[in-house]
């Protein structure tokens, strides 16, 4: 059974968190040198440190800034300290955070005279304050509706489709049935399932969303040249039996149940209040599909691999999900959830249910992923046009 609770930190404003970090944010290339430096120097802190942010025009301009204040006030986050390049960049994301009710400093070259030691040195300074301050807080039962649960799925092989991805999907239902929230993206990863997905769609305004989100990211890689039947699947997902990108994709979208879609999204767009699975349109490849969904507001994900994928999160906990035995075997300390007995035929799949859900529970209440304890964190923000 669910539990009906977790051991959360309550925010102001938006779900609870399942972590309280604090942020070292490095909102351009001119910062981000700043903010690596005051993240080594704060012991414990996550680091998101842009290596672009300026001369950036249009909607990647509006994207870039929608992540990066979407990664500030993450429910995960319970302070930040903020490195700008200019005053007007370090106000932008300093209201933001503030209306989310965290805690808050935020600097900027500008006001250090351009000193990159000064900036570094008033950042720790703020930030070992602020530390103290999170550590005071406590815990809280906080009801399972407050989560909002990312899926992906990486190196993907014949097990992640017949188990590791309906386990998956059995487990967003489930949450989705308790009031909480479900995400999945790659919006390639859904050829060949777009019809499907449309039917189950809450609205025909959503479906014709969805639609258009599919139809433009073929229309990038067609501009570009690219057939993206080509080297997709894999060589990893061959090596794992997947023959075609239709059979990939289909295994791919059982990562979402089989609920009505309530939302179709933009990259990075906040999810709602309303309970239920959403899809979200962003690259195939983790890194920006994960960090896009976290953005959103996701606190945990669950990522589902074949052969092994080292990739995850730096502010949500990323749960790694195989049912391949091999990969098991391999990657002791990459997995944290082994169904291989399910993919074995040893148990039904449906045995596999309550560990995972167990586990997401021990998660949520502060129980570290080896993702976590191997610091392989990371948040990644893509590009969508030329700078000037």
């Amino acid at each position: 059974m669910m539990a009906a609770n977790f051991q959360g930190f309550a925010r102001d404003f938006g779900p609870a968190g399942v972590r309280n970090h604090l942020l070292v944010l490095g909102t351009c290339g001119l910062n981000a040198s700043g903010a690596r430096k005051a993240a080594l120097s704060l012991p414990g802190s996550k680091l998101v440190a842009s290596p672009y942010g300026r001369g950036q025009v249009g909607d990647d301009k509006s994207f870039h800034q929608r992540m990066l204040t979407g990664l500030a006030c993450h429910p995960n986050v319970g302070g930040v300290i903020i490195l700008a390049p200019d005053n007007g960049a370090r106000d932008l994301y300093a209201s933001a955070v503030k209306k989310s009710g965290r805690l808050c400093c935020a600097l900027s070259l500008e006001q250090c005279h351009e000193d990159g030691e000064l900036i570094v040195a008033t950042a720790v300074e703020q930030g070992l304050q602020i530390q103290q301050s999170l550590l005071a807080q406590q815990r809280q039962n906080v009801p399972v509706s407050d989560l909002i649960v990312a899926a992906e799925c990486g190196h993907s092989d014949a097990s992640s489709g017949i188990v590791a991805n309906p386990l998956v999907g059995t487990y967003a239902d489930r949450l989705i049935s308790h009031g909480g929230r479900f995400v999945i993206s790659e919006t390639l990863e859904w050829t060949g399932t777009v019809d499907a997905l449309s039917q189950r769609c809450a609205t025909p305004e959503i479906a014709k969303q969805l639609q258009s989100m599919y139809t433009a990211r073929h229309r990038v890689a067609a501009s570009a040249g690219i057939d993206i039947t080509l080297g997709n699947p894999g060589p990893q997902n061959h090596a794992g039996g997947l023959t075609t990108l239709e059979e990939k994709s289909f295994g791919a979208v059982m990562k979402g149940g089989t609920g009505p879609i309530i939302g179709a999204l933009e990259q990075g767009q906040p999810i709602r209040d309303k309970s239920g699975l959403y899809l979200m349109d962003s690259p195939t490849l983790s890194p920006e599909s994960i960090s896009s969904m976290v953005a959103a507001g996701a606190q945990i994900v669950l990522f589902t691999t074949g052969q092994g994928n080292p990739y995850g999160s730096a502010l949500a906990p990323t749960i790694k999900v195989t049912a391949n035995p091999k990969s098991a075997a391999r990657l002791p300390r990459q997995i944290d959830v082994d169904a291989s007995r399910a993919f074995l035929g040893e148990i039904p799949l449906i045995d596999c249910l309550a560990p995972l859900e167990e586990l997401i529970t021990n998660v949520a209440n502060g129980e570290t992923t080896w993702s976590e304890k191997l610091d392989e964190g990371e948040e990644v923000i893509s590009r969508q046009l030329p700078s000037i």
